[in-house]
């Protein structure tokens, strides 16, 4: 009687290069196919005004996800770990979410000025922060 060996092994599944960038491609350009029309069906079926009931659900989850991604990237780079790359263009794309959101979401006036002072004095340059040490950590040897 023969005994199985059902132990996982550790040798990772290696995709071709190749084939991994045609995948990636075929799946982005299916993406870009979808969302625009999406975007534009959006345009014009959604109301311009309307009730949240979680709207403070929604906002604490954002700025939490921005708190751990800087909170990973951090962790990685003081680990000298190259995925901090990763966190890092997570939590600069989620900084810019952010900016956007608070931009297109704030009433006239003070709502407004706050809004935009904190768009172009923290979230954006944060965000431009994030994607040049991506960039950075990404090129260097």
């Amino acid at each position: 009687m023969t005994t199985l060996d059902v132990r996982p092994t550790t040798a990772p599944i290696v995709v071709p290069a190749e084939r991994l960038h045609r995948r990636a491609l075929l799946i982005t350009v299916a993406m870009v196919s979808a969302l625009v029309p999406w975007c534009v069906v959006l345009s014009q079926l959604l109301p311009s005004t309307t009730t949240v009931a979680h709207w403070s659900v929604a906002w604490v989850g954002l700025d939490s996800g921005e708190a751990l991604a800087a909170a990973l990237t951090a962790i990685l780079i003081l680990r000298k770990d190259p995925r901090a790359a990763l966190t890092a263009v997570i939590g600069g794309a989620l900084l810019l979410a952010d900016a956007w959101f608070d931009l297109t979401t704030a009433t006239s006036g003070g709502d407004l000025l706050q809004a935009g002072l904190e768009a172009a004095l923290l979230e954006v340059p944060l965000a431009i922060a994030a994607f040049w040490y991506a960039s950075t950590a990404l090129t260097r040897p």
